[in-house]
């Protein structure tokens, strides 16, 4: 099974993907040229990370993004990449049945970008030996040790 997700944008030449780029693109007022040279997992990363957001809005009505993904063709490598998303997700297909693809990828995008680690809570004895090292430095500082 090909994994179409990693792979570089410009390389599968299915009208549909293209059409799919070319539209999330369109939705993000991203550059085609910009991401047609990374995968789309790099480009769902960087939605994610630049927190793009992803409408309908002026997309066209029989476009890629518009369809169900009940109605797709089970062949098809937009079905295949949904697929893919929704196992990265690690949800089923049929929760998405009477959706569109953009709702798919919209619920779906966010788990390739990794997550940001939160700081380290320190410990109580930490808190006192930061502040009592910090007190110690602004001493040297001012010169009165």
């Amino acid at each position: 099974m090909t994994n179409y997700v990693q792979q570089i944008i410009s390389e599968n030449t299915d009208p549909d993907f293209q059409s799919m780029i070319s539209e999330l693109c369109h939705c993000t007022n991203l550059d085609i040229a910009d991401v047609e040279d990374q995968s789309l997992v790099f480009f769902l990363m960087a939605i994610a990370r630049e927190k793009r957001v992803l409408t309908k809005q002026h997309l066209p009505t029989d476009g890629v993004l518009t369809r169900k993904v009940d109605k797709l063709a089970c062949d098809s490598v937009v079905f295949a990449v949904c697929q893919e998303m929704v196992k990265k997700k690690n949800s089923h297909i049929e929760n998405f049945d009477g959706k569109t693809v953009l709702s798919l990828i919209k619920h779906c995008y966010k788990s390739f970008s990794p997550k940001p680690t939160s700081p380290k809570k320190l410990k109580p004895h930490q808190i006192k030996y930061q502040i009592g090292r910090q007190v110690i430095e602004r001493r040297r500082s001012n010169g009165d040790l």
